[in-house]
């Protein structure tokens, strides 16, 4: 009876010691998850520092549990439940910084010359000009009128690297033309 009592007591010592600690560690493992998450969206290390995030916060919801069942479920509800939230604001956050600008498509708001950012207006091109395919145009491709390269449309089908064409409309940022002949 003795000896059983001894083991009962060494192994409710170990289990259950001084738990603070495991409270401890989970929340300093969330603030270092948080962290590594913000960096994750101004540093581009290809995913690294978002897997260093998941881990943390896996390692959080472990540590949580270590102190209570009770502490260990709120962890894992209250990261389920954040996770939309956080993405949906990381994102909207990454959106505005540089390296979100550079991989991104400019916006659709106009600049001070009216224009959308990264557009330029086509030279003008008069109705009647010929010049020459230097892609295949399916339906759009590139057309040299003597020393301007532009992008043109088909008017029609599709036409072939070395086709003579000649504009048949022409607007700021359209050059429509068709064969010549």
């Amino acid at each position: 009876m003795n000896n059983c009592a001894a083991i009962t007591l060494l192994a409710d010592t170990t289990t259950s010691g001084d738990s603070s600690i495991w409270i401890a560690a989970g929340f300093v493992l969330l603030a270092v998850a948080v962290v590594l998450g913000v960096l994750e969206l101004f540093v581009p290390t290809g995913g690294v520092l978002a897997v260093a995030t998941a881990s943390c916060l896996v390692a959080s919801i472990i540590a949580f549990f270590m102190h209570g069942m009770l502490w260990g479920f709120a962890a894992l509800l209250a990261y389920s439940a954040g996770a939309p939230f956080a993405v949906v604001f990381g994102f909207k956050l990454w959106t505005r910084t540089p390296i979100a600008r550079r991989m991104v498509l400019g916006n659709t708001e106009s600049d001070a010359d009216g224009q959308a950012p990264g557009t330029a207006a086509l030279p003008p091109v008069a109705i009647g000009t010929e010049g020459v395919a230097l892609t295949p145009l399916r339906p759009i491709g590139f057309v040299r009128f003597g020393e301007l390269r532009i992008e043109a449309a088909a008017e029609m089908g599709m036409i072939d690297i070395g086709a003579p064409v000649t504009v048949v409309e022409s607007n700021g940022d359209r050059v429509v033309v068709r064969v010549r002949g």
